[in-house]
């Protein structure tokens, strides 16, 4: 998906140990070329809302929370992207962090007032790729490899004509995944770049899927700016539970390239 009382003993050591650091970055770049790999660092933000639900003995108890409800909140999300790429040959890996959360009223009929769901999620997905086409303005890469999803839910349910309850689940689990990558050049400096994935066949969970489109700025060789909307979503047994967890929302990102 990618720096008070001086002691002159210490300046030459805290100077060399500078100058070294600037000549690492500066040889990276150099060392990459040499060696045939590239590699790109993209951090984002995201702003992703979320619907939610989860089986409970009473009946099933959901979330919905749009982007808006969620920027309201200032609840964001971060998400990371690396990827190292030698000839039609790519490594690809894209970390993600949630945390949200939404009461609503009567979520179960009279039996509960009200209930309050806070979800904490975590997804780290590797790829190994292959460009299998590559043409003057589209190259197409296929994807396979895996994902680790880390999941917590704690729903709290306020005394209604039952007193009240809690219920918290969590787990972590890996999924195969398996996925198509595009990048598109629409201009002389715009691209459009989408990533769809699926998984959980032969895996511990029913069913994850993400999708990924983006509208990016080249600024220069090394730079580009970009955004989109990325959606996600994992169908899982937790403990017991059958959990369902969807988010989706806009994202803003920078990549750098070396």
């Amino acid at each position: 998906m990618i720096e008070e009382k001086v002691v002159p003993k210490v300046v030459p050591l805290a100077t060399n140990r500078i100058a070294l650091f600037m000549g690492v970055l500066l040889a990276a770049p150099a060392a990459a070329q040499d060696s045939g790999w590239s590699f790109a660092v993209s951090p984002y933000l995201w702003a992703p809302g979320i619907e939610s639900a989860v089986e409970t003995q009473w009946g099933t108890v959901g979330v919905d929370m749009s982007t808006s409800d969620v920027l309201s909140d200032l609840d964001l999300a971060f998400m990371g992207a690396f990827e190292a790429r030698n000839g039609r040959w790519g490594l690809i890996a894209d970390l993600f962090y949630a945390e949200l959360s939404q009461s609503r009223a009567n979520p179960l009929g009279p039996l509960f007032t009200r209930g309050r769901i806070e979800t904490s999620a975590k997804a780290l997905s590797g790829y190994a790729g292959y460009r299998v086409s590559e043409k003057e303005r589209l190259a197409v890469d296929a994807l396979v490899g895996f994902r680790v999803t880390d999941l917590e839910l704690d729903l709290s349910l306020s005394p209604g004509v039952l007193p009240g309850q809690r219920l918290g689940v969590s787990g972590t689990w890996v999924d195969p995944v398996i996925g198509v990558r595009a990048r598109v050049a629409i201009g002389e400096n715009w691209f459009a770049t989408t990533l769809a994935d699926l998984g959980g066949f032969g895996g511990d969970s029913d069913q994850t899927w993400q999708v990924l489109a983006i509208v990016g700025y080249q600024l220069d060789a090394r730079w580009s700016v970009q955004g989109g909307w990325r959606w996600f979503s994992a169908e899982h047994e937790l403990e017991g539970l059958d959990v369902e967890t969807d988010f989706s929302g806009p994202l803003l990102g920078l990549t750098a390239r070396f």
